[in-house]
């Protein structure tokens, strides 16, 4: 296994500064000529949540070691948190698709897909709806197609500025004082440019309520772009694979939930 991690310097070195140490870690099959080393694999940047005041290890290391026996190269991206305030976790995640493009050939990739988790699920959708930003340019010198992805995994992600849909605190985690930008409130800023998307829930989760992703998958339909849906009837928030390998008590644990990474392996390769 390739197992790299990489610094701010090396995914674009026109990144702002932040107090928090920015890794993108790689969990990779090295290219051996096997027969499923087509130089077609999928890569998928993982984005663990956390409030935007941590990243969550659970939403990390265990996704990208299930996504990289399953044959998806895996990477985890450790961005800037708070005190860090908007765009600096978004510019960080863009470099860190853009750093995945230029490393195809020797990752073996020609696909990109952006996952995340709760407030990482926010900073996925982010990437997936304001790839086009001109801050893409502006900031980092890139143009939108070196951090386009060609698809989002969101996991019970934050989605919604709505004061009803409670996520006010996380929101002000990452904007701090002033008025939320109306992109910012992702339902609102999805387009027909916005890559198919994975998305799943549980209906009890008391953190992050369902409707978040409802009202996401309401914006795709709405656009005519590609989606997968799954709600699960039970579990609570950030179950990450929602098995022993990533959860902190027996509640974290549930069968029918952990259904949610192999569906999406499925979904990515039928794409």
């Amino acid at each position: 296994m390739l197992y790299e991690v990489f610094g701010r310097e090396d995914l674009n070195p026109r990144l702002p500064g932040s107090a928090t140490e920015v890794r993108l870690t790689a969990y990779a099959r090295p290219r051996t000529g096997m027969v499923a080393d087509t130089g077609k694999r999928w890569a998928v940047l993982i984005l663990p949540g956390g409030g935007y005041q941590v990243t969550a290890p659970g939403e990390g290391e265990p996704v990208a070691l299930a996504f990289l026996a399953a044959g998806v190269q895996a990477f985890v991206l450790e961005y800037s948190v708070a005190p860090a305030c908007w765009p600096q976790a978004f510019l960080e995640a863009c470099a860190a698709m853009d750093f995945l493009r230029r490393n195809r050939d020797k990752y073996g990739v020609d696909r990109l897909a952006v996952c995340g988790f709760s407030a990482g699920g926010h900073l996925a959708g982010c990437v997936a709806n304001l790839w086009g930003s001109p801050l893409v340019s502006e900031e980092l010198g890139l143009t939108p197609d070196q951090v386009r992805p060609d698809g989002a995994i969101l996991s019970y992600p934050v989605i919604s500025a709505r004061p009803e849909l409670g996520m006010e605190p996380c929101y002000r985690t990452l904007l701090g004082p002033g008025p939320i930008p109306p992109e910012l409130s992702l339902e609102e800023s999805v387009s027909r440019r916005n890559p198919p998307t994975f998305l799943w829930s549980t209906v009890t989760d008391g953190t992050v309520p369902v409707e978040h992703t409802l009202r996401y998958a309401d914006a795709l339909r709405s656009h005519g772009v590609p989606f997968e849906l799954h709600v699960f009837s039970s579990g609570p928030h950030a179950m990450g694979l929602a098995t022993g390998e990533s959860a902190w008590d027996e509640a974290h644990r549930d069968e029918r939930a952990a259904a949610w990474q192999p569906l999406c392996v499925r979904w990515l390769n039928s794409l």
